[in-house]
């Protein structure tokens, strides 16, 4: 298995990936890297970070944080 975090802008009309895959140790290593980049983005971006694992070519999104159109943090824990 392979962790690593993906980001991107959080609107309903773009699906704009910023930057590549940053692969992580683990799964709390890829949610603490995840906060990090959603917390010092700047908020009008409205940027979302998924902590993902791979294992035998499928990916699955286990961690989602993001910034609302409020500027609020908002994180959910996904199966």
């Amino acid at each position: 298995m392979q962790y690593f975090v993906r980001s991107m802008e959080k609107h309903r009309d773009s699906d704009r990936v910023f930057g590549p895959e940053l692969p992580c140790a683990g799964l709390d290593m890829a949610k603490t890297a995840a906060k990090r980049i959603v917390l010092s983005a700047d908020p009008a971006i409205r940027m979302q970070a998924d902590a993902c694992v791979r294992n035998r070519g499928q990916v699955l999104t286990k961690y989602r944080c993001w910034i609302n159109e409020r500027g609020d943090f908002l994180e959910n824990v996904l199966g």
